[in-house]
C-alpha cells in the first residue's frame, strides 16, 4: 500500500463547517432539505417538507466547549450521516487528541440512553485496523461516541488525489486495502458484528495502517429492529428487505474495490447492483481473476456470494499473488486449502504431448473435508487403484459426499464417465466440486467445451486459486484455444512454480502457436532443485534445434548459431541415460550440420559435443551415435531407421 503521513490534527479542523445544499438529504426519507429558492440560499435546520422529520446542518458544538467534564471541542473535522464529527482533547488522559462523533439526534432522553446503551459493545471490538472506542457520553439532547483519533488520509481523498495525478492505485494496492479491510470486518463478524455501510470514506490510512473509522453504522447480526445505515452505490440490493447480513458487508467492500479501481461512472445510477462489462473496462479486462472476484462479491445475490471475509480474504489472496507474480515475474508461492499437488506431470517430452485423459488424471485433487462422516474411509483409500476404490465404495449405503466424490474420481479414472455423472447428478450443484468432477470426466473425454464451461464455472467461484487456472488450461487445449491455454498455463507458472505441468504446458502451447523461444525461456526457469528439471532442460533443446530439423517449416523460428552451441553445452552438462542423451545428441548434430551447410564453416578450430566444429566431423559423430542408438533399441523397425539415417549422414568418401 502506498504510504500515508500522519496528519497534524489541528490542521485537519474546518475553517468554516458547513454543509454544502447539494449534501443535505433527510436523513428519515433521503428526500433533499435545506435547498435554496429563487436566489435565497436554504435553510441549514428545519423540517422534511416530505415526511416531516427535523433537520440540522448546523454544529452544535463550538470551540472551547467541554463535554462530560473532560472533552473539550477544538473544531469540526467533517460531516457524516449522524451527524458532525468533532476534534477534541481528552483532558483526563494526558490530553491525547480524540473524535467526538454524533450517535443521536434527538429529544428523546429515553430513546437516547436506550442508544448508547446498545453501542456499549463497540468498546469490545480490540483490532489493529478497527478505530478504538474509549467512551460513550452525553451532552445536552445529543449523544457522542469517543474514539480515537485517526490521522491520515480516507480511501476516498487518496483514490482522488492519484487520480488527479494522473497516477491511480494499481489493482494490486487496491486488493492490499481490501484485504485490510476484510481483516476488520471478519473480526467484527466473528463477534456477531456487522459493520453495514463500508465506503472509502470511512477508512483511514496513517503511515502504513489502515483503520476502519466510523462505527456509527454498526449493529448486531440477530438485530432485527435498528437502524440500518447505508450508501447508495454501495449498499447491497437485499438490504431493504433482509437487513444487513456478512453478505451484505462483503458486498460493499467489492462494491468499494471496484470504485477504487477504475472510473466508475454510473455506480450509483445504471450500475448500482452490478459491474460494467468487463470488455468496457480495461482494468478489469486485463485483471480477469480480479473481474470475477468483484462479481462473485458484488453479486445482486447473496447466496451467490462469498460466505465469510476468511473465504474472501484467501481467494483475493491468491489474486493478489498472481497479480503481483505476472506483474514482476516472481512467483508468489502457497499452499492451498482447497486443493492437493499435482498428482503427476503430464507432456514433459516435447515430442508427444499428453492425451486428454493424462491431462484430466494430472490436476489436482480437492482436498476431503475432514467433518465428513466418510473422512476416514476415503483417507483409507488414498493410494488404491481405481478398480478398489469402486469395489470398496460403489455399493456402500448412504454414501457421504466425500465418498461420493472419491468414486466419482475412480469411475472417471477406468474411463466410465457415464457412471460418475450419474452419481454427480446426486450431489448438490452449489457445491462447487461438483462442477469440478463434471470438468475433469469432460476433458477425460477431450470435451474441451464442456470442460472449460464447468470449470469456468469453478473459477467464477474460486478466482484465487491455480489449480483451477491450470483446467482451464488444460481444457483450452483441448478446445483447441492454444491462445487461451497460452495464458492460463503462464499465470499458472508465473505464480507458483510447484505447478509444473503449467510450465511444459506453457511450452507445448508457445511451440504450437509459434512461440518457441520464448518456450525456451520458459523452460529454463525450472529450477535445478525439481525433479523435473533434467526433462526441462531436453525440451529446452529440442524446441531449440527444431528449426533446424529436416523438413521443417521455413517460416519457424530458426535458433541462431550461439543458441545452437549453447544447446550443445547445456547438454554436454546433463547426465542423462544412454539412449536418450544418444537422441538429445542426434538432434543437435542434425542442427548443427545444417547450418553450417547454410551458412558457412566458422573460422579457427573450435569445437562442439567433443568433436571438431566442421562438416565432415559432424556426420560421422552423428553416423556413430545413430548406430550406438540401432544398438540400443529393442524395436526392429526403430532399429532399422536408425540404420537407415547412419548411413544417409555418413560422410561421403573421397575417390
Amino acid at each position: 500500500m502506498p504510504t500515508v503521513p500522519e496528519r497534524d490534527p489541528a490542521t485537519a479542523i474546518m475553517a468554516d463547517p458547513s454543509v454544502p445544499e447539494h449534501k443535505r438529504r433527510c436523513g428519515n426519507c433521503d428526500a433533499p432539505v435545506g435547498r435554496g429558492r429563487n436566489g435565497m440560499p436554504g435553510r441549514s435546520e428545519g423540517y422534511c417538507p416530505k415526511c416531516g422529520t427535523r433537520f440540522s446542518f448546523t454544529p452544535k458544538l463550538g470551540p472551547g466547549d467541554v463535554v462530560a467534564g473532560q472533552y473539550e471541542v477544538l473544531g469540526c473535522l467533517a460531516h457524516g450521516g449522524l451527524g458532525w464529527i468533532y476534534l477534541a482533547k481528552d483532558h483526563n488522559v494526558s490530553d491525547r487528541w480524540v473524535v467526538l462523533k454524533g450517535l443521536l439526534d434527538t429529544g428523546d432522553r429515553d430513546a437516547m440512553e436506550a442508544a448508547v446503551a446498545e453501542r456499549r459493545f463497540l468498546a469490545e471490538v480490540e483490532h489493529p485496523n478497527v478505530v478504538k472506542i474509549y467512551n460513550f457520553v452525553r451532552h445536552g439532547d445529543a449523544g457522542y461516541i469517543v474514539m480515537e483519533y485517526v490521522g491520515g488520509e480516507s480511501l476516498k481523498d487518496l483514490v482522488l488525489e492519484r487520480r488527479g495525478a494522473g497516477d491511480p492505485l494499481t489493482p494490486a494496492q487496491v486488493m492490499a486495502y481490501g484485504l485490510e479491510v476484510l481483516r476488520a470486518l471478519g473480526h467484527l463478524h466473528d463477534r456477531g458484528l456487522v459493520y453495514c455501510d463500508f465506503k472509502p470514506d470511512n477508512a483511514i490510512q496513517t503511515e502504513e495502517q489502515l483503520k476502519l473509522v466510523d462505527l456509527g453504522g454498526v449493529r448486531r447480526l440477530d438485530d432485527d429492529e435498528g437502524a440500518v445505515y447505508g450508501t447508495v452505490g454501495y449498499q447491497a440490493p437485499e438490504i431493504a428487505d433482509e437487513g444487513p447480513s456478512v453478505a451484505s458487508d462483503l458486498y460493499t467492500v467489492a462494491r468499494a474495490m471496484a470504485v477504487m479501481s477504475f472510473e466508475f461512472s454510473g455506480y450509483t445510477g445504471v450500475h448500482r447492483f452490478g459491474l460494467p462489462p468487463a470488455e468496457d473496462v480495461p482494468v478489469l479486462a486485463a485483471h480477469p481473476s480480479f473481474d470475477r472476484l468483484l462479481r462473485r462479491a458484488a453479486h445482486p445475490d447473496p447466496g451467490e456470494r462469498f460466505w465469510s471475509a476468511g473465504e474472501m480474504s484467501e481467494q483475493l489472496t491468491g489474486v493478489l499473488r498472481e497479480t503481483l507474480a505476472v506483474a514482476d515475474g516472481r512467483p508468489r508461492p502457497a499452499v492451498s486449502t482447497l486443493f492437493g499437488p499435482e498428482t503427476r506431470v503430464v507432456g514433459a517430452r516435447m515430442g508427444r504431448p499428453p492425451t486428454f485423459r493424462e491431462a484430466a488424471s494430472a490436476l489436482p485433487v480437492p482436498l476431503v473435508d475432514p467433518d465428513d462422516p466418510g473422512a476416514r474411509r476415503v483417507a483409507a483409500l488414498a493410494a488404491s487403484a481405481p478398480e478398489q476404490v469402486v469395489e470398496a465404495l460403489d455399493g456402500v449405503p448412504g454414501r457421504s459426499v466425500e465418498e461420493t466424490f472419491r468414486l466419482v474420481r475412480a469411475l472417471i479414472d477406468r474411463r466410465d464417465g457415464e457412471r460418475a455423472r450419474e452419481l454427480l447428478l446426486t450431489l448438490d450443484e452449489s457445491d462447487w466440486r461438483a462442477h469440478w468432477f463434471w470438468g475433469v470426466a469432460a476433458l477425460a473425454e477431450g470435451d474441451g467445451a464442456a470442460a472449460l464451461g464447468e470449470f469456468g464455472r469453478v473459477y467464477d467461484l474460486l478466482p484465487g486459486e491455480p489449480a483451477v487456472k491450470l483446467a482451464m488450461a488444460f481444457a483450452a487445449e483441448a478446445l483447441g484455444d492454444a491462445a487461451g491455454a497460452v495464458h492460463f498455463h503462464r499465470t499458472v507458472w508465473r505464480t507458483d512454480h510447484a505447478y509444473e505441468n503449467a510450465v511444459f504446458g506453457l511450452a507445448r502451447t508457445l511451440v504450437a502457436e509459434g512461440g518457441d523461444r520464448a518456450a525456451v525461456e520458459a523452460l529454463d526457469e525450472v529450477p535445478a532443485s525439481s525433479g523435473r528439471y533434467l526433462d526441462a532442460q531436453v525440451a529446452a533443446i529440442v524446441v531449440t534445434v527444431r528449426g533446424w530439423a529436416p523438413g521443417a517449416d521455413p517460416a519457424r523460428w530458426r535458433a541462431t548459431r550461439s543458441e545452437l552451441l549453447a544447446a550443445a553445452e547445456r547438454a554436454e552438462s546433463l547426465d542423462l541415460p544412454e539412449e536418450r542423451g544418444g537422441r538429445v545428441v542426434a538432434l543437435l548434430l542434425e542442427a548443427l550440420i545444417a547450418e553450417l551447410a547454410e551458412n558457412g564453416s566458422p573460422p579457427g578450430d573450435r569445437s562442439v559435443l567433443g568433436v571438431p566444429y566442421r562438416e565432415r566431423a559432424l556426420r560421422a559423430a552423428l553416423e556413430g551415435v545413430y548406430r550406438d542408438l540401432a544398438r540400443l533399441s529393442t524395436a526392429r523397425t526403430r532399429r532399422r531407421a536408425y540404420v537407415d539415417r547412419a548411413n544417409t549422414i555418413r560422410p561421403r568418401t573421397a575417390f
